[in-house]
């Protein structure tokens, strides 16, 4: 066909094309799941297997039940016990902070705001027993109203107060001389917030030959509202009257809630809830299907509303409301297998072999009696089986007891065969119950038992992988979406540690990635709290590693194990480095450290006068030595002078010498021209 082929859906046509829908999921949905979920919660319940007589034992073995509680108690335990499972991973290095803040409100919408202990319970119990639980998560738009007094005040400041949005005038009580009124104010509130709610299995309904909620064509939700309830959520008047009194599913009588409250007299109100229209029970569907209204040639996802044949409202949205938890998945399947099916042949044969046992017990303790005819003198008597009671009989062979055949020696070898095969169907064992007494022994240790009890729980961690990433991590997308989407004041949320932060949901990114953390076992949480305190100690007793293990990260590490082991007040034990306040010196201490420090100065000061001292010794010393260097050159130079002087001396005594040699010769040679023999 052309695009231009394709005709407008009116009304009347979605309508019907909706209730095509529905009969083919009721169709498959009420004729095989309803059945054999009825059947379930009667063995759940003890109900089934009825005893074959009347007069045999009517004990039931309770392996249904056990095998749900435990399982259930497992998840609950694991996803609920004071940690933080879900989280949103960081993008980068700096949207780490961003992402534990994301992490932390919506963590505080579903535990805080809503009540996701109880939707988990009761989720996972539908799951186990259903085959899938069902939770829906939507926006509840929504607002509160409180009415508060004013006294005395001016006109012109109950103006002010009337400015505020969503503040009205309730009443004016009075209104004195002096121009002050008193009344009363009536505030409204946005309360308007994320909602999570358990799905009870019969009211939600999906396509027979769905494999997952995020590619099914249609699914829907059904449930019981009354006229009073449509009305309040806003619905036109005419609309309304159109419903009239059809009325297509009952379910107050479906067969699943008549068996989950067969206990407390299920079939007792039909009815009574009819006796005004404003209380008057109305199926209503909320369904989601591709629908194609426009004629375009590209379907959309619509979601659709409908009471009757009445058409209530229809808008195009971008995702469907419902998280589903699938405990035993089937490939290219919706609906997986039932966990609790798996156990009814077990709880008939272990019930079929009790009651052997006890009827047995029971015979063989009053046993069936032979009389012989004639023997007894009033046979009501033997008839009145009293305790201590008188027989009367005529010969001492008129009564003998009826030999009984006794008891099968396999019978108990049987029902601890059945124990071990639950276990293995279930994957709930008795060590992950509990240990009993023959479990610790001398010959079994703690690292066998720890072992034998991580081998046993293998197929309980696989189950809450399951429901890790099909059911938590979707279901805190879809929360967080929904925070993005129609959050847009801003509120302040408290960060692990007691960190106030601001926040606006409306600013965040509307993709996150969402990670489990889980840890289900024998002990798996403390070894896993005693990796980081190993860490703790490698990083303080490392040198080379102590300049990097700063208090921000000791701080951060402490608070992990804390928050491992179930302690979610961290800031309690543990005050933030960017928190603790500057130390105040001691008193004491301080004195002494000013003790010190003035020794410190003295030895200083000492020590710079033995400094001086030797300084001055050395130079004295020096001086001395330079002194005597120059005693010994001036002496040297003395004596030089003086032999040099004696030399002179010397030379000059010769030259006298030499000059009185030569005088006297002259005199000799005068004396002897000048004498008259010369």
């Amino acid at each position: 066909m052309k695009k231009t082929d394709y005709k407008k859906l009116d009304d009347e046509h979605i309508v019907t094309l909706v209730d095509s829908n529905i009969r083919r999921s009721i169709g498959y949905y009420d004729s095989q799941i309803s059945r054999e979920r009825k059947r379930v919660v009667d063995y759940y319940n003890a109900t089934l297997p009825r005893p074959a007589h009347d007069g045999n034992s009517k004990y039931v073995s309770q392996d249904v039940y056990d095998a749900v509680e435990s399982m259930k108690a497992a998840l609950l335990e694991t996803f609920s016990a004071g940690n933080k499972t879900v989280k949103f991973a960081p993008q980068n290095a700096e949207d780490v902070a961003m992402a534990e803040v994301c992490s932390e409100y919506t963590d505080y919408v579903c535990n805080r705001q809503n009540d996701l202990f109880s939707v988990m319970g009761s989720v996972i119990h539908d799951g186990l027993i259903a085959r899938a639980g069902i939770a829906k998560v939507f926006w509840q738009v929504q607002d509160h109203t409180t009415i508060e007094p004013f006294e005395n005040i001016t006109q012109d400041v109950l103006d002010m107060m009337l400015a505020e949005d969503g503040t009205e005038i309730d009443e004016v009580t009075e209104e004195d001389e002096l121009g002050l009124v008193s009344g009363t104010l009536a505030i409204t509130r946005d309360t308007s917030q994320v909602m999570i709610d358990a799905i009870p299995p019969e009211e939600f309904i999906i396509s027979p030959q769905a494999t997952s909620l995020e590619d099914v064509l249609f699914c829907a939700h059904r449930t019981r509202k009354t006229m009073s309830e449509l009305r309040e959520e806003g619905y036109d008047e005419k609309l309304l009257e159109r419903i009239g009194d059809h009325d297509d599913v009952d379910l107050e009588t479906d067969p699943e809630v008549l068996a989950r409250h067969e206990d407390v007299g299920a079939d007792r109100g039909f009815g009574s809830n009819n006796y005004q229209d404003q209380v008057r029970n109305i199926t209503v569907y909320e369904a989601y299907m591709e629908l194609d209204c426009e004629g375009t040639g590209v379907a959309e996802l619509y979601r659709i509303i409908k009471a009757g044949n009445t058409l209530l409202s229809k808008d195009i949205v971008t995702r469907k409301p419902f998280v589903a938890f699938v405990p035993l998945p089937i490939p290219h399947s919706f609906y997986g297998s039932n966990f609790a099916s798996k156990v009814i042949s077990t709880q008939n044969a272990r019930t079929v072999l009790t009651r052997s046992i006890l009827d047995h017990a029971v015979v063989t303790t009053n046993p069936r009696y032979t009389v012989v005819k004639g023997g007894l003198t009033n046979p009501r008597e033997l008839i009145d089986n009293r305790v201590g009671g008188i027989v009367n009989v005529t010969r001492p062979d008129a009564i003998s007891p009826m030999q009984q055949a006794p008891l099968n020696p396999f019978i108990f070898q049987t029902i601890q065969m059945l124990d071990e095969d639950k276990e293995e169907n279930t994957g709930v064992s008795r060590l992950s119950q509990g240990l009993n007494k023959d479990a610790i022994s001398k010959q079994n240790s703690a690292a066998m038992v720890e072992q034998l009890a991580t081998m046993s729980q293998q197929r309980q961690k696989i189950i809450a992988r399951n429901f890790a990433n099909g059911f938590l991590k979707p279901l805190f997308h879809k929360v967080y979406q929904l925070c993005v989407e129609n959050e847009e004041e801003a509120k302040i949320v408290e960060l692990s540690g007691g960190q106030y932060v601001e926040i606006t949901p409306a600013a965040w990114t509307d993709k996150r990635d969402v990670t489990v953390e889980l840890a289900l076992g024998y002990g798996e949480q403390e070894r896993e709290a005693q990796k980081y305190l190993e860490m703790h100690t490698a990083f303080q007793a490392d040198q080379s590693l102590q300049k990097m293990y700063l208090p921000e990260n000791q701080y951060a590490l402490i608070s992990k194990v804390m928050e491992m082991t179930g302690i979610k007040n961290v800031k309690s034990y543990l005050t933030p480095p960017t928190e603790l306040p500057e130390e105040q010196p001691d008193p004491a201490g301080q004195m002494q450290m000013q003790m010190a420090q003035k020794q410190i100065e003295l030895q200083e000061r000492q020590t710079a006068v033995a400094e001086q001292k030797a300084q001055l010794e050395a130079q004295v010393q020096q001086m001395k030595l330079e002194l005597e260097k120059m005693k010994a050159e001036k002496s040297f130079a003395i004596q030089s002078d003086t032999v040099d002087l004696k030399e002179a001396q010397f030379e000059h005594k010769k030259l006298i010498d030499k000059a009185e040699m030569i005088l006297a010769q002259s005199t000799d040679d005068v004396r002897a021209i000048a004498s008259p023999n010369g």
